[in-house]
């Protein structure tokens, strides 16, 4: 008796086959590419290019904007050919922009590279999570995606420190090896993908989907809404914490890099940990509220931090950062079960990318414009409305539960 339950339980262990480790590999080839210029990015615009920091920060939303109108035509593809070949072009093209950063000298030939470059980032991310849908058990699914983005979050890290020890020399020649190691690295990726044995790629057929159908999809359209709202971490993280902390607190800068290992140290542990807490739908809308709510906090903790003393500041700070971070993994997680469950089966590359266009809103169009012009403008008022609005953001999930449970919800 026991050993047979043992072996049943054998059985229904999900092996490692099905976590997916193709698409693992290739992720973690792909973000340490990214990493490799990601850190670097700004300081080889300004001191490299030669472009002030005013045109880099347009470029880089207008960059967006073109993301966002690129995502219909992406989506179309998506839903006609599947994600594999399609994904195996973004990547390809991503290799072709990454290479062109080297011939950048003036601020339109940097808007037509960085606006090429954020088409493909905006598309690269939906387009794995349509090609894990396909593959992956359905109750696998969180979980793989779990592992891709802790995958996602050492690449970044691994890249990263490369570009730290290849830019010690603080020559600009240094770039020049980054941003062909990244090119090298998409081209990897797609060749990885392109390797998927045939009967895998089956798996990936899908109905085409007629995406003037999905713009018209009212849940669609007000998903893809409330992901940016909550997904508005990226840019408080990546722009307002920052400046808020040199400008506003006696905190030394040199915790800004600090800070930022404590939330890649914890996404890289928790992720995958947490993923109980999206695994059904129900879950992963009160993880909806949960993130919303801890975005709200940190907002507040943001905005008591010049109200202290440095090193109180500093663990003002701190405790912000952790809020944010537990907000982001919730919010992560739980974009990926509700966007596997509401996207058609036949139409799920079309829906996903269009969905994650609220990713590009939130970091790279709305977002940053929102924190130098609202909140770090009106500076502890600004905070403060930040936080009322995610408060308020935090209820929506129960609303939508309650109605999920109405009769004919």
């Amino acid at each position: 008796m026991g050993t047979s339950t043992t072996l049943d339980r054998q059985r229904t262990r999900p092996g490692h086959r099905q976590y997916l480790p193709l698409v693992q590999g290739a992720t973690l080839i792909e973000w340490t590419g990214t990493g490799l210029f990601l850190a670097v990015s700004t300081i080889y615009f300004v001191k490299v290019a030669h472009l002030s920091t005013s045109s880099v920060g347009t470029g880089l939303t207008i960059g967006g904007v073109v993301a966002i109108a690129a995502a219909v035509p992406i989506a179309r593809l998506a839903g006609r050919f599947g994600p594999k070949p399609v994904l195996i072009g973004v990547m390809l093209l991503r290799a072709l922009a990454t290479v062109g950063y080297l011939w950048v000298d003036g601020w339109w030939s940097f808007l037509l590279v960085v606006a090429v470059i954020a088409v493909t980032e905006q598309s690269s991310p939906p387009l794995v999570q349509s090609y894990v849908g396909a593959r992956a058990p359905e109750n696998l699914r969180a979980k793989v995606m779990a592992v891709q983005r802790t995958v996602v979050n050492l690449g970044i890290s691994l890249g990263g420190l490369i570009a730290g020890v290849a830019l010690g020399s603080g020559t600009p020649g240094a770039f020049r090896p980054l941003l062909v190691g990244g090119a090298v690295a998409y081209v990897a990726v797609a060749a990885v993908y392109a390797t998927a044995r045939r009967e895998e790629e089956t798996a990936t057929a899908v109905a085409s989907a007629r995406v003037a159908d999905l713009l018209k999809d009212r849940r669609l359209l007000g998903f893809t809404a409330y992901n940016a709202l909550v997904s508005l971490w990226m840019p408080v993280l990546n722009v307002a914490f920052p400046l808020w902390l040199v400008t506003e607190t006696d905190v030394p800068e040199r915790y800004v890099g600090i800070l930022y290992a404590v939330n890649t140290v914890l996404c890289i542990a928790l992720q995958y940990p947490l993923n109980r807490c999206y695994s059904t739908t129900r879950r992963a809308w009160l993880s909806y509220a949960g993130a919303a709510l801890l975005l709200s906090c940190g907002a507040l903790a943001f905005a008591a931090a010049p109200g202290f003393g440095a090193r109180e500041a500093l663990l003002v700070l701190g405790s912000a950062v952790v809020l944010l971070t537990f907000a982001e993994l919730l919010q992560v997680g739980a974009s990926w079960t509700l966007s596997f469950d509401l996207a058609p089966e036949g139409a799920r590359s079309a829906y996903l990318v269009l969905f994650n266009t609220s990713r590009t809103v939130a970091n790279r169009v709305a977002g940053p414009v929102l924190m130098t012009g609202v909140v770090l403008a009106l500076g502890t008022a600004g905070w403060i409305a930040l936080a009322g609005v995610l408060l308020l953001g935090a209820l929506v999930p129960f609303v939508m539960l309650r109605a999920a449970h109405a009769p004919g919800g």
